[in-house]
Protein backbone atom coordinates (compact mmCIF):
# COMPACT_ATOMS: atom_id res chain seq x y z
CA UNK A 1 0.00 0.00 0.00
CA UNK A 2 1.05 3.55 -0.70
CA UNK A 3 0.14 6.83 0.98
CA UNK A 4 -2.48 9.27 -0.25
CA UNK A 5 0.14 11.78 -1.36
CA UNK A 6 2.16 9.09 -3.14
CA UNK A 7 -0.93 7.99 -5.06
CA UNK A 8 -1.72 11.54 -6.15
CA UNK A 9 1.88 12.17 -7.19
CA UNK A 10 1.92 8.98 -9.29
CA UNK A 11 -1.21 10.11 -11.16
CA UNK A 12 0.29 13.51 -11.94
CA UNK A 13 3.58 11.99 -13.07
CA UNK A 14 2.14 9.32 -15.35
CA UNK A 15 -0.98 10.69 -17.03
CA UNK A 16 -0.69 13.16 -19.91
CA UNK A 17 -3.10 15.43 -21.71
CA UNK A 18 -5.25 14.26 -24.60
CA UNK A 19 -4.94 15.60 -28.13
CA UNK A 20 -6.35 18.90 -29.41
CA UNK A 21 -9.63 19.62 -31.14
CA UNK A 22 -11.13 22.75 -32.64
CA UNK A 23 -14.43 23.99 -31.26
CA UNK A 24 -16.81 26.80 -32.04
CA UNK A 25 -16.27 29.53 -29.47
CA UNK A 26 -19.71 29.13 -27.91
CA UNK A 27 -19.05 25.42 -27.28
CA UNK A 28 -15.65 25.88 -25.66
CA UNK A 29 -16.49 27.05 -22.12
CA UNK A 30 -14.79 24.84 -19.53
CA UNK A 31 -12.13 23.60 -21.96
CA UNK A 32 -8.42 24.40 -21.68
CA UNK A 33 -6.68 26.16 -24.55
CA UNK A 34 -4.22 23.96 -26.42
CA UNK A 35 -2.32 26.97 -27.77
CA UNK A 36 -2.01 30.71 -27.28
CA UNK A 37 -4.77 32.78 -28.84
CA UNK A 38 -3.41 35.78 -30.76
CA UNK A 39 -5.52 38.90 -31.15
CA UNK A 40 -6.39 39.52 -34.82
CA UNK A 41 -7.31 43.17 -34.17
CA UNK A 42 -6.64 46.16 -31.99
CA UNK A 43 -9.28 46.48 -29.28
CA UNK A 44 -10.71 49.04 -29.48
CA UNK A 45 -9.90 49.54 -33.15
CA UNK A 46 -10.73 53.27 -33.03
CA UNK A 47 -10.51 56.03 -30.44
CA UNK A 48 -13.67 55.47 -28.43
CA UNK A 49 -15.67 57.44 -25.89
CA UNK A 50 -15.89 55.75 -22.50
CA UNK A 51 -19.01 57.66 -21.43
CA UNK A 52 -21.90 59.86 -22.49
CA UNK A 53 -20.82 63.48 -22.83
CA UNK A 54 -19.12 65.90 -25.22
CA UNK A 55 -15.98 65.45 -27.33
CA UNK A 56 -13.61 68.21 -28.34
CA UNK A 57 -9.94 69.19 -28.57
CA UNK A 58 -8.64 69.82 -25.07
CA UNK A 59 -6.48 72.76 -26.17
CA UNK A 60 -9.60 74.60 -27.34
CA UNK A 61 -10.90 74.68 -23.78
CA UNK A 62 -7.78 76.54 -22.71
CA UNK A 63 -8.24 79.28 -25.31
CA UNK A 64 -11.99 79.93 -25.28
CA UNK A 65 -14.89 79.91 -22.82
CA UNK A 66 -17.52 78.18 -24.92
CA UNK A 67 -17.45 75.55 -27.66
CA UNK A 68 -20.04 75.24 -30.40
CA UNK A 69 -21.84 71.85 -30.42
CA UNK A 70 -22.28 70.86 -34.07
CA UNK A 71 -23.22 67.16 -34.22
CA UNK A 72 -24.31 64.10 -32.25
CA UNK A 73 -22.40 60.82 -32.55
CA UNK A 74 -23.97 57.55 -31.39
CA UNK A 75 -22.29 54.20 -30.81
CA UNK A 76 -21.99 52.37 -34.11
CA UNK A 77 -21.72 55.51 -36.18
CA UNK A 78 -19.71 54.82 -39.33
CA UNK A 79 -19.47 58.34 -40.77
CA UNK A 80 -16.11 59.88 -39.98
CA UNK A 81 -16.73 63.43 -38.76
CA UNK A 82 -14.15 66.15 -38.34
CA UNK A 83 -14.56 69.07 -35.98
CA UNK A 84 -13.08 72.49 -36.45
CA UNK A 85 -11.36 74.68 -33.89
CA UNK A 86 -13.59 75.57 -30.93
CA UNK A 87 -16.20 72.98 -31.91
CA UNK A 88 -17.57 70.03 -29.92
CA UNK A 89 -19.94 67.13 -30.53
CA UNK A 90 -22.50 65.36 -28.36
CA UNK A 91 -21.17 61.81 -27.98
CA UNK A 92 -22.32 58.55 -26.38
CA UNK A 93 -20.51 55.62 -24.77
CA UNK A 94 -18.71 53.46 -27.32
CA UNK A 95 -18.95 55.99 -30.14
CA UNK A 96 -15.87 56.96 -32.18
CA UNK A 97 -14.33 60.35 -31.48
CA UNK A 98 -14.39 62.68 -34.49
CA UNK A 99 -11.15 63.80 -36.12
CA UNK A 100 -9.69 66.71 -34.23
CA UNK A 101 -11.13 65.63 -30.86
CA UNK A 102 -9.03 64.06 -28.11
CA UNK A 103 -11.04 64.51 -24.89
CA UNK A 104 -14.52 63.65 -23.62
CA UNK A 105 -16.31 65.64 -20.93
CA UNK A 106 -18.92 63.69 -18.94
CA UNK A 107 -22.37 65.16 -19.38
CA UNK A 108 -22.76 65.79 -15.64
CA UNK A 109 -19.84 68.28 -15.85
CA UNK A 110 -21.21 70.14 -18.85
CA UNK A 111 -23.38 73.25 -19.16
CA UNK A 112 -25.23 73.78 -22.42
CA UNK A 113 -26.59 77.18 -23.41
CA UNK A 114 -28.29 76.92 -26.79
CA UNK A 115 -25.51 75.36 -28.89
CA UNK A 116 -22.70 76.59 -26.65
CA UNK A 117 -20.89 74.13 -24.37
CA UNK A 118 -19.23 75.26 -21.16
CA UNK A 119 -16.85 72.99 -19.22
CA UNK A 120 -17.54 72.80 -15.48
CA UNK A 121 -14.81 70.26 -14.67
CA UNK A 122 -11.74 72.06 -13.35
CA UNK A 123 -9.85 68.75 -13.08
CA UNK A 124 -10.42 67.70 -16.68
CA UNK A 125 -7.24 66.50 -18.37
CA UNK A 126 -6.28 65.99 -21.97
CA UNK A 127 -7.43 62.62 -23.43
CA UNK A 128 -9.77 62.04 -20.49
CA UNK A 129 -12.53 59.48 -21.07
CA UNK A 130 -11.18 58.57 -24.52
CA UNK A 131 -10.09 54.97 -25.03
CA UNK A 132 -7.05 54.81 -27.28
CA UNK A 133 -6.64 52.31 -30.11
CA UNK A 134 -5.45 48.98 -28.63
CA UNK A 135 -6.05 50.14 -25.05
CA UNK A 136 -7.41 46.68 -24.14
CA UNK A 137 -5.19 44.61 -26.44
CA UNK A 138 -3.10 45.27 -29.52
CA UNK A 139 -3.20 43.29 -32.75
CA UNK A 140 -0.69 40.40 -32.65
CA UNK A 141 -0.53 40.27 -28.84
CA UNK A 142 -1.40 37.13 -26.87
CA UNK A 143 -5.06 37.44 -25.92
CA UNK A 144 -5.22 34.32 -23.73
CA UNK A 145 -2.35 31.95 -22.97
CA UNK A 146 -2.13 28.22 -23.61
CA UNK A 147 -3.65 25.96 -20.89
CA UNK A 148 -6.02 28.70 -19.71
CA UNK A 149 -9.46 27.29 -18.88
CA UNK A 150 -12.08 29.16 -20.86
CA UNK A 151 -14.57 30.88 -18.55
CA UNK A 152 -17.63 32.88 -19.67
CA UNK A 153 -15.49 36.00 -19.31
CA UNK A 154 -12.79 34.53 -21.55
CA UNK A 155 -15.39 33.52 -24.13
CA UNK A 156 -16.77 37.06 -24.11
CA UNK A 157 -13.30 38.56 -24.50
CA UNK A 158 -12.48 36.36 -27.48
CA UNK A 159 -15.86 37.13 -29.03
CA UNK A 160 -15.07 40.84 -28.74
CA UNK A 161 -12.00 40.16 -30.89
CA UNK A 162 -14.12 38.49 -33.57
CA UNK A 163 -12.74 35.00 -32.89
CA UNK A 164 -15.15 32.22 -33.88
CA UNK A 165 -13.15 29.05 -33.15
CA UNK A 166 -10.49 27.95 -30.66
CA UNK A 167 -8.15 24.98 -30.37
CA UNK A 168 -8.62 23.25 -27.02
CA UNK A 169 -7.53 20.10 -25.19
CA UNK A 170 -10.10 17.41 -25.88
CA UNK A 171 -12.19 16.12 -22.98
CA UNK A 172 -12.25 12.33 -22.53
CA UNK A 173 -14.88 9.86 -23.58
CA UNK A 174 -15.78 7.98 -20.38
CA UNK A 175 -17.10 4.50 -19.75
CA UNK A 176 -18.48 3.53 -16.34
CA UNK A 177 -18.42 -0.25 -15.89
CA UNK A 178 -20.63 -1.56 -13.09
CA UNK A 179 -19.83 -4.89 -11.43
CA UNK A 180 -22.08 -6.69 -8.96
CA UNK A 181 -24.74 -9.32 -9.61
CA UNK A 182 -26.77 -7.91 -6.73
CA UNK A 183 -27.47 -4.62 -8.51
CA UNK A 184 -30.95 -3.75 -9.70
CA UNK A 185 -31.94 -0.75 -11.82
CA UNK A 186 -33.87 1.97 -10.07
CA UNK A 187 -37.56 1.91 -10.95
CA UNK A 188 -37.71 -1.87 -10.85
CA UNK A 189 -38.85 -4.16 -8.06
CA UNK A 190 -36.16 -5.46 -5.70
CA UNK A 191 -35.83 -9.18 -5.18
CA UNK A 192 -34.32 -10.75 -2.07
CA UNK A 193 -30.59 -10.12 -2.02
CA UNK A 194 -30.72 -7.20 -4.46
CA UNK A 195 -29.88 -3.54 -3.92
CA UNK A 196 -30.56 -0.57 -6.14
CA UNK A 197 -27.64 0.45 -8.32
CA UNK A 198 -26.71 4.03 -7.44
CA UNK A 199 -23.03 4.37 -8.39
CA UNK A 200 -23.65 5.15 -12.05
CA UNK A 201 -26.11 7.89 -11.07
CA UNK A 202 -23.61 9.31 -8.59
CA UNK A 203 -20.71 9.28 -11.04
CA UNK A 204 -22.65 10.63 -14.00
CA UNK A 205 -23.96 13.48 -11.85
CA UNK A 206 -20.49 14.24 -10.50
CA UNK A 207 -19.00 14.20 -14.00
CA UNK A 208 -21.71 16.33 -15.55
CA UNK A 209 -21.46 18.77 -12.67
CA UNK A 210 -17.89 19.59 -13.74
CA UNK A 211 -18.52 19.64 -17.47
CA UNK A 212 -17.97 16.05 -18.66
CA UNK A 213 -20.88 14.74 -20.71
CA UNK A 214 -19.51 12.04 -23.04
CA UNK A 215 -20.40 9.18 -20.68
CA UNK A 216 -21.48 5.58 -21.30
CA UNK A 217 -22.57 3.06 -18.67
CA UNK A 218 -22.14 -0.71 -18.97
CA UNK A 219 -23.15 -3.53 -16.60
CA UNK A 220 -21.08 -6.70 -16.44
CA UNK A 221 -21.58 -10.00 -14.63
CA UNK A 222 -19.25 -10.99 -11.79
CA UNK A 223 -17.37 -13.47 -13.95
CA UNK A 224 -13.75 -13.12 -15.07
CA UNK A 225 -14.25 -13.72 -18.79
CA UNK A 226 -17.13 -11.23 -18.91
CA UNK A 227 -15.20 -8.54 -17.05
CA UNK A 228 -12.08 -9.07 -19.19
CA UNK A 229 -14.06 -8.93 -22.44
CA UNK A 230 -15.96 -5.85 -21.33
CA UNK A 231 -12.69 -4.12 -20.49
CA UNK A 232 -11.13 -5.15 -23.81
CA UNK A 233 -14.03 -3.61 -25.72
CA UNK A 234 -13.95 -0.43 -23.64
CA UNK A 235 -10.22 0.03 -24.23
CA UNK A 236 -10.89 0.30 -27.95
CA UNK A 237 -13.48 3.09 -27.58
CA UNK A 238 -12.85 5.22 -24.52
CA UNK A 239 -10.22 7.50 -23.00
CA UNK A 240 -11.21 6.86 -19.38
CA UNK A 241 -12.70 3.69 -17.90
CA UNK A 242 -14.14 3.76 -14.38
CA UNK A 243 -14.98 0.47 -12.67
CA UNK A 244 -17.16 0.38 -9.58
CA UNK A 245 -16.66 -2.71 -7.43
CA UNK A 246 -14.74 -5.89 -8.10
CA UNK A 247 -11.32 -4.52 -7.19
CA UNK A 248 -10.97 -5.96 -3.66
CA UNK A 249 -9.88 -9.50 -2.74
CA UNK A 250 -13.20 -11.35 -2.64
CA UNK A 251 -13.94 -14.53 -4.55
CA UNK A 252 -16.01 -12.57 -7.06
CA UNK A 253 -13.66 -9.59 -7.49
CA UNK A 254 -12.24 -9.98 -10.99
CA UNK A 255 -11.29 -6.45 -12.06
CA UNK A 256 -7.62 -6.69 -11.10
CA UNK A 257 -7.14 -9.96 -13.00
CA UNK A 258 -9.08 -8.57 -15.97
CA UNK A 259 -6.72 -5.59 -16.06
CA UNK A 260 -3.73 -7.93 -16.01
CA UNK A 261 -5.18 -10.02 -18.86
CA UNK A 262 -5.61 -6.83 -20.92
CA UNK A 263 -2.00 -5.75 -20.25
CA UNK A 264 -2.95 -2.65 -18.26
CA UNK A 265 0.09 -0.97 -16.74
CA UNK A 266 -0.67 -0.77 -13.02
CA UNK A 267 0.23 2.58 -11.52
CA UNK A 268 -0.89 1.57 -8.05
CA UNK A 269 -3.33 -0.68 -6.21
CA UNK A 270 -4.37 -0.04 -2.60
CA UNK A 271 -3.96 3.24 -0.79
CA UNK A 272 -3.57 3.78 2.94
CA UNK A 273 -6.93 5.49 3.33
CA UNK A 274 -10.50 5.06 4.50
CA UNK A 275 -12.78 4.86 2.63
CA UNK A 276 -11.44 3.46 -0.64
CA UNK A 277 -8.40 1.39 0.34
CA UNK A 278 -8.60 -1.04 -2.66
CA UNK A 279 -8.40 1.82 -5.20
CA UNK A 280 -6.61 0.89 -8.45
CA UNK A 281 -5.36 3.12 -11.25
CA UNK A 282 -3.60 1.97 -14.41
CA UNK A 283 -3.23 2.87 -18.06
CA UNK A 284 -2.81 1.30 -21.47
CA UNK A 285 -1.32 3.63 -24.07
CA UNK A 286 -3.54 6.74 -23.78
CA UNK A 287 -6.45 5.13 -21.94
CA UNK A 288 -6.69 5.38 -18.15
CA UNK A 289 -8.42 2.77 -15.99
CA UNK A 290 -9.71 3.71 -12.54
CA UNK A 291 -11.14 0.87 -10.45
CA UNK A 292 -13.06 2.16 -7.47
CA UNK A 293 -14.43 0.13 -4.55
CA UNK A 294 -18.11 -0.68 -4.89
CA UNK A 295 -19.46 0.88 -1.70
CA UNK A 296 -21.29 4.09 -2.68
CA UNK A 297 -19.49 6.43 -0.29
CA UNK A 298 -16.13 4.97 -1.33
CA UNK A 299 -16.98 5.60 -4.97
CA UNK A 300 -17.74 9.28 -4.46
CA UNK A 301 -14.81 9.80 -2.10
CA UNK A 302 -12.35 8.25 -4.59
CA UNK A 303 -13.90 10.25 -7.40
CA UNK A 304 -13.32 13.57 -5.65
CA UNK A 305 -9.81 12.74 -4.46
CA UNK A 306 -8.38 10.82 -7.43
CA UNK A 307 -10.57 10.72 -10.52
CA UNK A 308 -10.70 14.52 -10.57
CA UNK A 309 -6.89 14.55 -10.71
CA UNK A 310 -7.00 12.08 -13.60
CA UNK A 311 -9.48 14.32 -15.42
CA UNK A 312 -7.35 17.39 -14.80
CA UNK A 313 -4.29 15.63 -16.19
CA UNK A 314 -6.18 14.47 -19.28
CA UNK A 315 -7.65 17.83 -20.24
CA UNK A 316 -5.76 20.50 -18.26
CA UNK A 317 -8.81 21.47 -16.22
CA UNK A 318 -9.02 22.35 -12.53
CA UNK A 319 -11.66 20.18 -10.87
CA UNK A 320 -9.89 18.96 -7.73
CA UNK A 321 -11.84 20.10 -4.65
CA UNK A 322 -10.47 23.28 -3.11
CA UNK A 323 -8.28 22.65 -0.06
CA UNK A 324 -8.60 24.98 2.95
CA UNK A 325 -8.08 24.80 6.71
CA UNK A 326 -10.85 25.20 9.27
CA UNK A 327 -11.49 24.75 12.97
CA UNK A 328 -13.13 21.49 13.97
CA UNK A 329 -16.48 21.65 15.78
CA UNK A 330 -16.42 18.12 17.22
CA UNK A 331 -13.77 15.67 18.38
CA UNK A 332 -13.01 12.39 16.57
CA UNK A 333 -10.90 9.28 17.13
CA UNK A 334 -9.45 6.97 14.47
CA UNK A 335 -6.93 4.11 14.19
CA UNK A 336 -3.31 4.79 13.30
CA UNK A 337 -2.05 4.02 9.81
CA UNK A 338 -4.83 5.16 7.46
CA UNK A 339 -5.72 8.63 6.21
CA UNK A 340 -9.42 9.21 6.86
CA UNK A 341 -11.62 11.27 4.57
CA UNK A 342 -14.68 12.17 6.63
CA UNK A 343 -17.87 13.63 5.25
CA UNK A 344 -18.40 17.05 6.76
CA UNK A 345 -20.35 20.28 6.77
CA UNK A 346 -18.32 23.45 6.40
CA UNK A 347 -19.60 26.71 7.89
CA UNK A 348 -18.36 29.40 5.48
CA UNK A 349 -19.32 32.27 7.77
CA UNK A 350 -17.35 31.08 10.80
CA UNK A 351 -14.68 28.91 9.12
CA UNK A 352 -15.73 25.89 11.15
CA UNK A 353 -16.28 22.32 10.04
CA UNK A 354 -18.36 19.54 11.58
CA UNK A 355 -17.77 15.81 11.13
CA UNK A 356 -21.13 14.29 10.23
CA UNK A 357 -22.65 11.06 11.54
CA UNK A 358 -22.81 8.10 9.16
CA UNK A 359 -19.19 7.75 8.04
CA UNK A 360 -19.46 4.08 7.05
CA UNK A 361 -18.64 3.48 3.37
CA UNK A 362 -22.03 1.93 2.59
CA UNK A 363 -23.92 4.96 3.91
CA UNK A 364 -24.83 7.79 1.55
CA UNK A 365 -27.20 9.71 3.82
CA UNK A 366 -24.40 11.96 5.11
CA UNK A 367 -23.27 12.69 1.55
CA UNK A 368 -26.73 14.06 0.82
CA UNK A 369 -26.00 17.05 3.06
CA UNK A 370 -22.17 17.15 3.13
CA UNK A 371 -20.26 19.89 1.34
CA UNK A 372 -16.71 18.80 2.16
CA UNK A 373 -14.29 16.14 3.37
CA UNK A 374 -12.21 16.50 6.51
CA UNK A 375 -8.81 14.90 5.97
CA UNK A 376 -7.22 13.29 9.02
CA UNK A 377 -3.70 12.04 8.24
CA UNK A 378 -2.55 8.46 8.81
CA UNK A 379 -0.11 9.55 11.53
CA UNK A 380 -2.72 10.72 14.08
CA UNK A 381 -5.34 8.92 16.16
CA UNK A 382 -7.58 11.77 17.35
CA UNK A 383 -8.52 15.40 16.85
CA UNK A 384 -10.01 17.83 19.33
CA UNK A 385 -12.64 20.56 19.21
CA UNK A 386 -11.13 23.77 17.83
CA UNK A 387 -8.21 21.98 16.16
CA UNK A 388 -7.23 23.22 12.68
CA UNK A 389 -7.82 20.51 10.06
CA UNK A 390 -7.58 20.11 6.28
CA UNK A 391 -10.91 20.54 4.49
CA UNK A 392 -11.64 19.61 0.85
CA UNK A 393 -14.63 21.59 -0.41
CA UNK A 394 -16.80 20.03 -3.09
Amino acid sequence: MISVEEAKSIIRANISALDAIQLNLDDAVGFALHEDVISPIDMPSFVQSSMDGYAFAFDDVLSTQGLKVTHTIQAGASDVLEIKKNEAVRIFTGAPLPKGADTVLMQEKAKLDSDQLFVLDERLQKCANARSIGADIQKGAIAIKKNTILTPGAIGFLASLGITQVTVVRKPSICIILTGNELQDIGKQLSTGQIYESNSHTLRSALRNIGFNNISVVKVEDELASVATCLKNALEKFDLIIFTGGISVGDYDFVLEACQQNNIEQLFHKVKQKPGKPLYIGKKENTVVCALPGNPASVLSCFYHYVTIVLDQLCKTNNVPKLIQANLSNAYKKPLGLTHFLKGMYDFKNNKVTILDGQESFKMSAFAIANCFIELPETITEVQIGQLVKVHLF
